[in-house]
């Protein structure tokens, strides 16, 4: 349900809503003829101006188009949902946490719950939980986004995880996404000059709070909104409501020709002849097709921009990517291979394996990756000799054990240095407060 909102909200002349057939459609009549206007006045104005797009694509769209026509973007921001949340959070004491910060407390709390309960069904379900928090975590954001508590949840043991979740989230000084997006509503300030939202439909519902908080944002915004898919008009046919209900009436935005909109063979420009059809009998061979057609369609003196559409990720994008790079074709990768998180790189991965198991290979991988940002005035080759020299004395390779004869071996010329050096290196407890 949309949130309370005042009089001049309801009756505001400074939102305008358009409903579109087609993307084309939007573009020629709304979306263009806004860029153009707000490109010759940016510059005048002290607040700047953004375009909130659902999807990196459509944004890429918006830019190419106007640049190939020499119109300026100059002062004119492209924003994804990530940082149009930032832009509106920007100054205020609220710390959003990471997925990987969420699921590692969401894994931690289920853990200490399994060891403290002494029912087995609770305990599996805890266990569970701790293994792969991310279905649960999902199920938590979904709770969050519809505005509900998690007092909701049926099951005893599953509301008492979330709950104490809950709480180590507070207690490390985070907001939830869903909380902080409500905050940045319920305390809009005037941030943008104008505003353009494009591409939202009933499948951004959670986003709902934080493009209402941005369009209140604005001096001035326009929404542009699609017409409800056949799959999915029930939510579409609400979606467009609750924007309705909240800021007016939406103008139609008219069909290109004045008709309904062409059908894919009549909106061509090329003949159909010019359409391929090529057929691999595995996925190394389509993906070498599909490169050998690129490369074809990039010698044509014509051809301005390409692009390849995949059904989804999965190996097919990723070997024509892989046989892209090979073949010297500058390329941008939207689901070959995705950007790792903020994470997941070798070190992390390396320090995870100590964790695990703190012996000395693990020990010797992390300190390869590692080498020149932890240690000072000591190679990895000179730790490496002496941990090799300590555990031939002694057979063994715990790590904790190996840092203690270090210190005492008085037969060993570095080992007090590599104890020293050890010690920046710590492994967790078993059972220990998140601090």
């Amino acid at each position: 349900m949309p949130h309370a909102r005042s009089e001049p909200e309801l009756h505001s002349r400074r939102v305008s809503l358009h409903i579109g057939a087609s993307p084309e459609a939007a573009w020629k009549n709304v979306v263009r003829h806004w860029l153009e206007r707000i490109g010759s006045r940016t510059l005048q104005d002290k607040k700047p101006a953004a375009v909130v797009t659902a999807s990196r694509s459509q944004a890429y769209f918006f830019r190419s188009r106007l640049l190939a026509e020499g119109k300026s973007l100059l002062a004119v921001k492209f924003l994804s949902p990530p940082q149009l949340r930032e832009l509106l959070l920007r100054g205020r004491d609220l710390q959003v946490p990471l997925r990987e910060h969420l699921r590692l407390i969401l894994a931690v709390t289920a853990e200490e719950f399994a060891c403290k309960s002494t029912d087995d069904e609770t305990v599996l379900v805890a266990k569970s939980i701790a293994r792969d928090a991310d279905r649960f975590l999902h199920e938590l954001d979904e709770l969050r986004a519809a505005g509900w508590t998690f007092n909701a949840i049926e099951s005893p043991a599953l509301r008492e995880i979330a709950a104490r979740f809950e709480q180590s989230v507070h207690a490390c000084g985070f907001t939830f996404i869903q909380d902080a997006d409500r905050a940045a509503l319920a305390h809009a300030q005037p941030l943008l000059s104008n505003l353009l939202l494009f591409g939202f439909d009933a499948a951004h519902w959670p986003l709902w709070p934080l493009l209402h908080a941005a369009t209140l944002s604005a001096d001035e915004a326009t929404v542009v909104l699609s017409d409800p898919r056949d799959e999915a008009r029930d939510l579409d046919e609400t979606w467009i409501g609750t924007w309705e209900e909240t800021f007016g009436p939406a103008e139609v935005i008219p069909a290109i020709n004045g008709g309904a909109t062409a059908s894919s063979v009549e909106s061509l420009p090329i003949p159909a002849s010019n359409v391929h059809f090529v057929i691999g009998r595995d996925t190394t061979q389509q993906a070498r097709a599909i490169v050998a057609l690129a490369a074809k369609f990039l010698a044509d003196p014509h051809c301005e921009r390409l692009g390849i559409l995949f059904s989804g990720p999965g190996a097919l994008p990723r070997l024509v990517a892989t046989f892209l790079e090979s073949a010297g074709i500058a390329h941008n990768e939207g689901i070959a291979h995705l950007a790792p998180s903020a994470f997941d790189d070798d070190a992390w991965r390396a320090w995870l394996e100590l964790q695990q198991t703190p012996r000395l290979k693990p020990l010797f991988r992390l300190l390869r990756v590692i080498e020149g940002r932890i240690f000072d005035g000591m190679s990895v080759l000179q730790i490496e000799e002496t941990l090799r020299r300590a555990y031939n004395d002694m057979l063994i390779d715990d790590i904790e054990l190996l840092r203690d004869y270090c210190a005492n071996g008085s037969d060993l010329r570095l080992g007090n240095a590599v104890a020293r050096e050890l010690e920046k290196i710590q492994v967790l407890p078993d059972n220990a407060s998140l601090a």
